[in-house]
């Protein structure tokens, strides 16, 4: 499948952007399997200026119109559509960035634009086109690539996100728009639209969200199978009020449990009831950690501690916590 282009007037936003004869069209392709949105870092009259969000399609490619001597950045995440973390393209330069569109000035520290920081990936301003690539190389391919990951996101068996239209694909995302009840986009970028829309709405059944129904601050890690070697990942902060979701992938049939530390004003931290006859042991560190295995946490520079099991037949639980499911702990030193 050919990569859809996003084609903007070059014209208008020569004029726009005030940018003189150096002034060339530069492309971002989206050659991977996610729905991305992109930030760049042009120069506009002498000064980098941050700029964000432009959304883009698997296979999708955008235009836009930089300065062919002057420094040149981009970033980009994925969807919050897609299940798990978020994935970013991204480099070594740290630069301002909101959440929302918005654009930064350098010149002002980003903490007094009320922005937070994101690591751009610096691009030869002679480089006409920046490919957003996966390690599986889609190509031209990344269209058929992102349609499968969206159909796996809703929840359709996908075995394979290989870019490969075969049986399966077709098979799985005919059974989308019955189920759906819509008829079947004209375009392969109004069939990822209709797709990652369903893939939002369908998250909330996935993972583990966590609210935290006490007046101090909670602190908390997740534990599960993958791929039969377990993993313990931590910390999220979730203040008092506050609900979080730390894992976003469903947990069915992947064993997960959780840990939470729940800050005291008397001094040490009070720790999560494992709600288990033998609670299941799994290591935890100071700062934020990912530890893999649960034996041997000590000699490993790690701290054993008791997780609480979470349900392992359902795609996604929501965890309420209150004062009565913490007690004091035996130890300390259990801290972010």
């Amino acid at each position: 499948m050919v990569p859809v282009r996003l084609f903007i007037s070059l014209a208008a936003l020569l004029i726009t952007a005030g940018f003189g004869a150096r002034a060339h069209a530069w492309e971002v392709c989206n050659e991977t399997g996610f729905v991305l949105r992109v930030a760049t870092a042009t120069t506009i009259d002498g000064a980098v200026t941050p700029k964000g969000w432009v959304r883009a399609r698997p296979g999708q490619c955008l235009t836009f119109v930089a300065d062919e001597i002057s420094p040149r950045y981009v970033y980009a995440e994925s969807s919050d559509s897609h299940q798990g973390d978020i994935r970013e393209w991204k480099g070594r330069n740290r630069l301002c960035a909101d959440d929302k569109d918005f654009v930064a000035n350098t010149e002002v520290s980003c903490a007094l634009q009320n922005m937070k920081t994101r690591n751009y990936l610096a691009v030869d301003p002679a480089e006409a086109v920046t490919r957003l690539v996966e390690i599986e190389d889609f190509g031209e391919n990344a269209s058929t690539a992102g349609i499968q990951r969206l159909l796996r996101d809703v929840g359709y068996s996908i075995s394979k996100i290989d870019g490969r239209e075969g049986r399966q694909t077709r098979r799985n995302l005919a059974a989308f728009f019955k189920d759906a009840g819509i008829p079947v986009p004209p375009t392969e970028g109004e069939i990822i639209d209709a797709l990652e829309k369903s893939a939002k709405a369908s998250q909330e059944k996935f993972g583990v969200t966590i609210c935290n129904k006490t007046d101090a601050r909670m602190w908390t890690s997740i534990a599960r199978r993958q791929a039969g070697a377990w993993e313990a990942r931590g910390w999220w902060n979730i203040e008092a009020g506050s609900c979080l979701r730390p894992q976003s992938e469903s947990i069915k049939d992947e064993d997960a449990h959780i840990f939470a530390l729940l800050e005291n004003e008397g001094g040490t931290d009070l720790i999560l009831k494992s709600g288990a006859a033998v609670p299941a042991q799994f290591c935890i560190a100071q700062s934020r950690f990912a530890a893999t295995n649960r034996e041997n946490c000590a000699d490993r520079g790690y701290r054993a501690a008791s997780f609480r099991p979470l349900p392992s037949d359902k795609d996604g639980v929501n965890i309420t916590l209150t004062d009565a499911d913490f007690v004091v702990a035996s130890t300390d030193g259990l801290r972010r």
